[in-house]
């Protein structure tokens, strides 16, 4: 087993500049073998370098409409300026501290309070959607 330092880690700046094979062998080789092959043989298995609204574009500038949005994560589109614009602002606070109460996580709550049909008087944050089962 490798640490975390040495030739074996790929930096952020390596990956984002991996070729279209490396990225397909590294697919195939520690995420979906299957994907990696039915998105070769559809010739979609592109790097996408810009993203704004519902549209992609590709490397060579080509454009594409996103029509699966992350499965419902960019309901909003991808890079919306409002939201760019919140991340901006809460950049470099504090925004995992368990030992606190978070104003951020209390201004959710109550702003989901309030959107939501119904009574709803508790809000339950979580990290994923399993999560909500062991809700108490």
């Amino acid at each position: 087993m490798g640490g975390l330092t040495g030739e074996k880690i790929i930096s952020l700046e390596t990956a984002l500049q991996a070729g279209r094979q490396e990225t397909r062998d590294l697919y195939r080789r520690y995420i979906n073998p299957g994907l990696a092959t039915m998105l070769g043989l559809l010739d979609f298995d592109k790097a996408f370098v810009r993203a704004e609204g519902m549209a992609v574009w590709d490397k060579d500038g080509k454009r594409y409409l996103d029509f699966l949005g992350g499965y419902g994560a960019l309901n909003l589109g991808h890079n919306p300026p409002e939201v760019l614009a919140a991340v901006k602002e809460a950049m470099g606070r504090p925004n995992l501290l368990q030992a606190s109460l978070n104003p951020l996580a209390a201004a959710l709550a109550h702003n989901l309070a309030q959107v939501t049909p119904g009574d709803l008087e508790r809000v339950f944050l979580a990290t994923a959607g399993l999560k909500r089962w062991r809700a108490p």
